[in-house]
């Protein structure tokens, strides 16, 4: 069987199933994980990394999640698009990239006008 991604180092796996129902979009930097990587950045620089949290989803009322820290959740939130199988991996780095990007120059925008 041929892969029709036009990568000779790929094969399909015909047994693969999607986590979810995916959505007609293009793999651009993931949105979903710029806005949870800027909101974890905002958060980073205004209590540090260090805070220990627990979630529930309301989409898996039964599952918590529990982490150390708001990077650990805003990595976890990106995967979820790749187990999804909305986005590849390299969507999801880029789009970490950029909303830490964007949490840093809003922390650092609200600091200015905070006089902090």
């Amino acid at each position: 069987m041929t892969a029709l991604d036009g990568n000779e180092l790929t094969e399909p796996d015909p047994s693969w199933n999607s986590f979810c129902e995916n959505p007609p979009i293009p793999d651009h930097p993931s949105t979903h994980t710029v806005l949870g990587a800027a909101a974890a950045e905002v958060l980073i620089q205004n209590f540090g990394n260090r805070v220990p949290f627990s979630t529930t989803s309301a989409s898996l009322p039964n599952v918590t999640r529990h982490y150390r820290g708001f990077t650990e959740a805003a990595i976890e939130n990106g995967l979820s698009r790749v187990y999804c199988g909305i986005h590849f991996l390299k969507a999801v780095r880029d789009g970490y990239d950029l909303g830490r990007a964007i949490g840093r120059e809003v922390s650092r925008k609200l600091g200015a006008i905070d006089g902090n």
